[in-house]
């Protein structure tokens, strides 16, 4: 026999094999459901999806298969009553599943996936030492800081923390490169070293903080592969974003956009990984309730949304986005405030850069605004809690009825600070203070620096009180841990 027919052999006996490898099977077999309705289903970011969906025989038996290889990830198994399981999804996609209702995880057993019964040993593993770690702090508030038994307790809980950490270290050296490794090593937080900090250095709770602080920013990730997008189909990568971003960092703009930037760069060459942290972001910032993080949102939209780097934005929404950013460009945290000169009450003009004052409150009004209606005697009353040296008000008219605006300044007597209006928008202050809604309050200090913006009246009183001298910052930092 020639070479070349033992080679056209090899391949007819080969070629079945990798098409049936491209394809999954997962036998389920749920002891005490029959006849019921279950589903495969699979995590992407913080949610889930259904993948595929099955009816148990009169056994509790069903198959989950398709043609086709499902993405790596972490998959559930949905029951009618909504509970589930997780299992691995890996290289590996022919399989046996079987449990039963009444303790899903302590009763399930794997055939022919070493991965998933690692998966389940991990598990069982976890919760085992999550009850004598729950059973060791119920026994730490019977005794008070002076009892030996405090020391023996906390020992026992350090043990059974090496022991955690030492059976991680284990299943991640025996699943090297598997999906469950992958996992595992990931979801282990950066270990902060120790530091020695001199006896005569004052604050050392402080220190000790900047440091765990200033270490774990810049350590977070390391064990996080950016470019594996199988990361996507766990519950534990939006996790790791969210925590890092949200609760890790310090909020303030500066310091989230150096780290979003340096995260975003760790996804180079994966196009999905790219886009889900990038995507994230921005709805994350978008969405912020935290003063100053229009800043990042402008900061994302000039550097990757608005770039060639973003292609699963339409026409219509990117130029939605263009009009928005635009909006907030003018009036972030820190920039000069764009200069106002309008016609007053008095019928004479008024410049905002022209105000004389350490705080200047920029208030767009109108009379007929419910919320306008409660908000503004209340920012009157605090005008007269201070010089005009110190807070001055630059109230705006937004509306075009003069006689409607002057028959309420007159009759709620706020003749005495700056009353201003443009009805012909000659100074576009729509579009260079983003004002969509009234009533609208941006902070300036004296130098016409913007340093708050749509803050309510107690935020506005409390920001003023402290930095004018009428309450002390320390006071207010020791109320909030009393």
């Amino acid at each position: 026999m020639k070479f070349k027919d033992i080679l056209s052999i090899l391949a007819l006996l080969i070629f079945p094999m990798l098409v049936f490898s491209q394809s999954y099977k997962i036998d389920v077999k749920i002891s005490d459901l029959k006849e019921k309705e279950i589903y495969l289903g699979y995590y992407y970011g913080d949610k889930t999806y259904v993948s595929d969906t099955i009816m148990l025989n009169a056994k509790g038996e069903g198959i989950f298969k398709g043609d086709s290889l499902l993405d790596q990830g972490v998959y559930i198994i949905v029951l009618p009553s909504k509970n589930y399981f997780d299992i691995l999804v890996g290289a590996d996609q022919e399989f046996y599943v079987e449990t039963s209702t009444d303790n899903l995880i302590q009763n399930l057993k794997i055939k022919g996936s070493d991965e998933n019964t690692a998966f389940k040993d991990f598990q069982q593993f976890m919760m085992n030492k999550q009850k004598e770690s729950i059973q060791l702090q119920e026994q730490l508030q019977k005794y008070n800081e002076e009892s030996d038994s405090i020391k023996i307790l906390k020992d026992q809980l350090a043990d059974l923390s090496n022991e955690v950490q030492a059976h991680w270290d284990k299943t991640i050296e025996e699943n090297n490169g598997k999906l469950l490794g992958v996992l595992i090593k990931a979801m282990k937080n950066p270990k902060i070293p120790e530091i020695d900090i001199p006896e005569d250095i004052e604050n050392k709770d402080s220190v000790r903080w900047f440091h765990s602080y200033n270490y774990n920013r810049k350590h977070y990730f390391d064990h996080v592969n950016f470019s594996d997008e199988r990361f996507l189909r766990t519950p534990i990568f939006h996790k790791k974003l969210e925590t890092f971003f949200t609760k890790t960092l310090v909020q303030d703009p500066d310091t989230l956009i150096t780290y979003i930037d340096r995260v975003i760069s760790k996804t180079e060459g994966n196009v999905e990984m790219f886009q889900y942290v990038v995507r994230y972001l921005f709805n994350t910032y978008t969405q912020s309730n935290i003063m100053g993080m229009d800043k990042v949102v402008v900061h994302l939209a000039d550097h990757y949304y608005l770039t060639d780097k973003v292609d699963w934005l339409d026409e219509e929404n990117e130029k939605k986005l263009k009009e928005h950013v635009a909006k907030l460009r003018f009036n972030l945290i820190g920039n000069l405030a764009q200069d106002l000169k309008m016609e007053t009450y008095n019928e004479e003009y008024a410049r905002l850069h022209d105000v004389d004052a350490k705080y200047i409150l920029i208030y767009f009004w109108e009379p007929n605004c419910g919320h306008c209606k409660k908000v503004t005697p209340k920012i009157h009353e605090l005008y007269h809690e201070y010089d005009r040296s110190e807070f001055e008000v630059f109230a705006v008219y937004t509306q075009t009825d003069k006689e409607e605006w002057e028959e309420y300044i007159t009759e709620n007597g706020l003749d005495d600070w700056i009353n201003a209006w443009d009805p012909y928008n000659l100074t576009n202050f729509r579009f260079f203070y983003n004002v969509y809604s009234t009533p609208t309050i941006y902070l300036l200090d004296e130098n016409k620096k913007i340093i708050a913006k749509r803050i309510g009246e107690d935020t506005l009183r409390n920001i003023l009180e402290i930095e004018l001298g009428k309450r002390n910052i320390s006071d207010e930092i020791n109320k909030e841990h009393n």
